[in-house]
């Protein structure tokens, strides 16, 4: 395994329940918090105000609460640029946990939907995907516990296979399969890579003359691959990362004029049972609100504000309490544009 670089594995995570013995590095500590999941097709639903909600339907009956083509291949290519004021950016606990940044994020995607397939009470689409993220810290403070976040820049990287089954009585189902891996910007090395199977459910139906309740729910495992968090051996493991999740969502899609409204909550469990990590179970709430406008038809404008906490139980080797070095809280507010191409 590739190592940190000195000037990485140098800031380790502070606060008053570890100051002695660090736990893990501030770049784990990210990607512990970071939420991988699949795209849920659904969830880009359209809704306007000419629509009243209704819920389009295949040749076979099946509604479908997104836009999809009869037949064929069809996919997109976008741009995504997003600005954020985010408190405690790194997800971590402690001195860490009131350390704020402003951070730019830049993702380049594209999407191919591999045709439609009917079934006898249900319709079959599969998807392909994949997306490279850049995401630069801009803040510097010297008396933050990390004076100068951008040592902590780093790229991202995922693909993925998934298949979408609609049915009919409203339900949509999901199977997919994701791989994702982080590579650090200044020492250009893999910090992680993992593979991610999920199944998901996600159930539309109208609420309003404009609006539709989505809920949603999903499971699955990670398999992923870590540096050592203090290179000394003890506990840590490279799987130490690996965790089952399930997650329980609901958001409201609220079209009004041009503007489109989402606001949601979801709540995820998820167990740990590998290296420093084993015994460790977590829930992990997040509340947020999306606005979107079209600018133009391949050109939209965007505000977003997220309020994320994580609760951590269970205990370590020498009986640390887990929520002591793992609770946190986090809130993003930001803006962004978005350039998509379609085909």
């Amino acid at each position: 395994m590739k190592s940190f670089s000195f000037s990485i594995s140098a800031i380790m995570l502070a606060s008053t329940a570890f100051a002695q013995t660090p736990k893990i590095s501030d770049t784990q500590s990210r990607l512990d918090a970071t939420d991988r999941g699949l795209p849920n097709p659904v969830d880009n639903s359209n809704v306007s105000s000419n629509s009243g909600s209704d819920v389009s339907s295949s040749d076979t009956g099946a509604q479908r609460p997104l836009s999809l083509s009869e037949s064929g291949i069809s996919g997109s290519f976008g741009y995504d640029s997003k600005l954020a004021y985010k408190e405690n950016p790194l997800g971590a606990p402690g001195e860490l946990d009131q350390q704020a940044d402003l951070v730019w994020e830049n993702s380049f995607y594209g999407t191919a939907k591999l045709g439609v397939y009917e079934l006898d009470s249900s319709v079959m689409t599969p998807y392909i995907g994949a997306k490279w993220s850049i995401t630069d810290f801009t803040y510097e403070n010297s008396s933050d516990a990390i004076p100068d976040l951008s040592a902590l820049n780093f790229n991202s990287t995922s693909a993925y296979l998934l298949f979408l089954f609609q049915h009919e009585n409203g339900w949509s189902f999901r199977a997919g399969l994701m791989y994702a891996n982080d590579r650090s910007t200044e020492n250009d090395t893999e910090d992680y890579s993992e593979f991610y199977p999920n199944l998901g459910a996600t159930k539309a139906f109208s609420i309003g003359e404009n609006s539709l309740g989505i809920f949603d729910a999903s499971f699955g495992s990670h398999y992923g691959v870590v540096d050592d968090a203090d290179d000394a051996g003890s506990s840590h493991t490279d799987d130490e990362l690996d965790h089952f999740d399930a997650t329980l969502s609901y958001s409201i899609l609220y079209s009004f004029d041009s503007f489109t409204i989402k606001p949601g909550y979801s709540i995820s469990y998820r167990k740990y049972d590998n290296g420093f990590n084993k015994g460790r179970k977590d829930l992990f709430h997040n509340l947020s609100i999306h606005l979107d406008y079209p600018i133009a038809d391949s050109l939209s404008f965007s505000l977003f504000s997220d309020y994320s906490r994580r609760e951590s139980s269970g205990t370590d080797e020498i009986g640390d309490s887990f929520g002591m070095l793992y609770d946190f809280k986090k809130f993003d507010l930001g803006a962004g544009v978005g350039i998509v191409a379609r085909f």
